[in-house]
């Protein structure tokens, strides 16, 4: 989906080479629950929400004013199958889901690893998006450390083209890194 289709405002959104990747690595086929956490502009929840009917999705996000963001945007793609939560993961939910995508983790990265492997069904996939290498570097630690399989760490940078006077050029994005494992079977 084009960035330009969703509502933005000044809320942090996943851009669309990031967010095509990352759906892919959540591998959401056959999936009947994913979750969102530090949801944004829920720009991951409805794609994937549009893409996948079937599956049931529920975004948590922290800050007002992304919160009202997001349900402005599940109003604007008449996403039904898309539930908003207000609040700083962990939050307690009821329910297993087949997989997690986490954009932000509040400082919380080992209390939010630990709380997404209990809401995983064995073999569930967890995939989150950094832009800060420490903020990664920290995450593959912790996930090299638990019981995560199929651990993998990319690295995506993409550029857009772009006008500048008579000419063009390829404008860069920040780049982002994405760790993507499974929870063991």
């Amino acid at each position: 989906m084009k960035d330009s289709l969703f509502l933005r405002d000044k809320v942090p959104m996943t851009k669309a080479d990031v967010r095509a990747v990352s759906i892919d690595k959540l591998d959401l086929r056959t999936a009947k629950r994913f979750l969102d956490v530090g949801a944004g502009t829920g720009s991951i929840s409805i794609q994937a929400a549009l893409e996948y009917p079937q599956l049931e999705v529920v975004a948590i996000e922290r800050k007002i004013e992304a919160v009202q963001l997001i349900q402005k945007n599940r109003t604007h793609f008449e996403c039904e199958n898309l539930e908003v939560i207000s609040g700083l993961a962990p939050v307690d939910l009821s329910g297993y889901f087949d997989a997690i995508f986490v954009g932000g983790t509040g400082g919380q990265m080992a209390d939010i690893f630990s709380w997404c492997h209990g809401l995983l069904h064995p073999g569930g996939r967890l995939v989150l998006n950094f832009i800060l290498l420490e903020n990664a570097l920290e995450a593959y630690q912790i996930a090299d450390s638990m019981s995560w399989v199929d651990v993998e760490f990319v690295s995506i940078q993409s550029s857009q083209w772009t006008g500048l006077g008579s000419g063009h050029y390829f404008k860069p994005q920040n780049p982002t890194f994405i760790l993507s494992c499974k929870k063991e079977s």
